[in-house]
């Protein structure tokens, strides 16, 4: 029998800064954390900002573990989860002149008491999301009573930001203007901005989490995953793939397309992605039009632990019962896009949110988060 699993406790680091509550304040005050790169002789490079955390994190040997550190922390404070559990994550690489040689998710496991599952994944953008979904499925089929699932990952150092600049996937410019450098799905978008953080989402098996008296946040309901293996960078053209791997997820949560609220889309804010994606979720979900935010144009585009940031927010709408759709500066949409409510806010309690991730070399990862059904 399959097992109900919700979300207990949550942790997020973001360039609003350490914690939970400065990235919802962040977003829903419509900021931006984007800002101008502050290193000096940058100012002439042609990528003049990025999405930097810039409060002080304890040890910082490996930026990205710490801010996973962090984030995992403040998530099992909030659940203090009971019995058999386990850790899966997506941690990024060591950057320049930082030390990081051991096993990132054998090192959070060990220093925060996780004795069960370890899994680990660097499916690019889809890493986390991916993470989050074989948690899911493993509470979901009996196997543990609780994981904590979530990722981390940052590349604003001079090599990260010219190596995507290569790639021609980076918004130019904007240093006077930083909260209009990403524009998702919108008309004139360039690329998108590097941020830095880390979510970890703590998931739990329903009737364990009831029986001892932890808060349930939201439900997770579905997860899917896959690959089109098109190009390194670019996603598949016709987008099947992707759409498959939506429908697969809304198929494993048993909800049909009209029951979709809202997506949390991926949405980077590069001419390729943007347009696929919009194309996919037409196709998906025709005259429906869930709303759609873009947490890209606020915090930037997190690599691997994009998915687990945009999951907290996710079920932070649905906790809250406000869909706030990020959006720190207006911008004209893409009529090439056409995606429903793009940035609104609504006042409607959403029900059911869809979070797909989208990364390089074609990996797809879908979750499907629920409001608590009592």
């Amino acid at each position: 029998m399959k097992r109900s699993v919700v979300v207990t406790g949550m942790g997020v680091v973001t360039g609003f800064g350490l914690g939970l509550d400065k990235f919802w304040n962040g977003v829903v005050r419509k900021k931006s954390a984007v800002r101008p790169i502050p290193w000096p002789g940058w100012e002439e490079a042609p990528v003049q900002v990025a999405a930097l955390l810039e409060e002080k994190l304890p040890g910082e040997s490996w930026r990205n573990l710490s801010m996973a550190d962090w984030a995992l922390r403040e998530a099992l404070g909030q659940s203090r989860p009971k019995g058999r559990g386990g850790i899966a994550a997506a941690i990024g690489w060591p950057g320049p002149d930082e030390e990081g040689e051991e096993d990132p998710v054998a090192a959070l496991a060990k220093k925060n008491g996780i004795d069960g599952i370890r899994m680990e994944s660097l499916a690019a953008c889809a890493a986390s999301t991916q993470m989050i979904g074989e948690a899911f499925w493993r509470i979901r089929g009996g196997e543990v009573d609780w994981m904590v699932a979530g990722g981390a990952d940052g590349r604003i150092h001079p090599g990260g930001i010219l190596g995507y600049d290569r790639l021609g996937a980076l918004a130019r410019g904007f240093r006077d203007q930083p909260a209009k450098a990403c524009r998702p799905f919108g008309a004139g978008r360039s690329g998108f901005v590097v941020g830095e953080g880390a979510g970890f989402l703590v998931l739990e098996n329903k009737e364990s989490a009831e029986q001892r008296g932890a808060g349930i946040l939201a439900e997770i309901r579905g997860a899917s995953h896959g690959c089109d293996a098109w190009r390194v960078t670019d996603p598949g053209e016709e987008g099947t793939e992707a759409e498959a791997c939506l429908r697969g997820c809304l198929q494993d949560a048993d909800i049909e397309a009209g029951g979709v609220d809202a997506v949390v889309a991926h949405g980077t804010g590069t001419m390729a992605n943007d347009r696929a994606e919009a194309e996919v979720l037409r196709r998906i979900f025709g005259p429906y039009e869930p709303k759609v935010v873009t947490p890209k144009a606020a915090i930037g585009h997190l690599s691997m632990a994009c998915g687990a940031v945009e999951s907290v927010l996710a079920v932070k709408c649905l906790e809250e019962g406000f869909l706030a759709g990020p959006g720190p500066a207006d911008w004209e949409a893409d009529p090439e896009c056409p995606v429903g409510g793009r940035d609104a806010v609504s006042a409607q309690p959403p029900r059911n949110i869809l979070k797909p991730s989208f990364g390089f070399g074609g990996q797809n990862a879908c979750l499907l988060f629920s409001a608590c059904r009592k």
